[in-house]
């Protein structure tokens, strides 16, 4: 196999990782800033109403 087409799937492989990487952290960081706290009384009523649905 040519040397070129090796070093070229590795680039390929290793800017897709990057970009993988790169919006993973973007998602996460996303998540955490916009997370929604539950409130506790509402799972406190949906385990008392556990079999009314």
């Amino acid at each position: 196999m040519d040397p070129l087409y090796i070093k070229l799937a590795l680039g390929g492989l290793t800017v897709l990782g990057c970009i993988g990487i790169f919006f993973g952290i973007g998602l996460g960081l996303a998540a955490h800033k916009f997370a929604v706290e539950t409130d506790p009384r509402v799972e406190a009523v949906q385990e008392v109403l556990a079999g009314g649905q």
